[in-house]
């Protein structure tokens, strides 16, 4: 798949990011490359995004 996006540095940075991620055979989906995005744009802070990727995993193991 590929994705789009304006060719800044912090959009270069995530996507070395993503990159190296593929290499190393773990490749991100493209909701979480989006998220990065947010993050490197400033819409959202990175403890904000971890705080969510958190949450996410407790509701899918049935903790709160």
């Amino acid at each position: 798949d590929y994705m789009l996006v304006e060719n800044t540095k912090q959009n270069k940075t995530v996507q070395q990011v993503a990159s190296t991620m593929a290499i190393e055979n773990m490749p991100l989906s493209t909701f979480f490359i989006n998220e990065l995005l947010k993050v490197a744009n400033g819409e959202k802070t990175s403890d904000e995004l971890r705080q969510e990727v958190i949450q996410k995993y407790l509701a899918q193991s049935g903790e709160q």
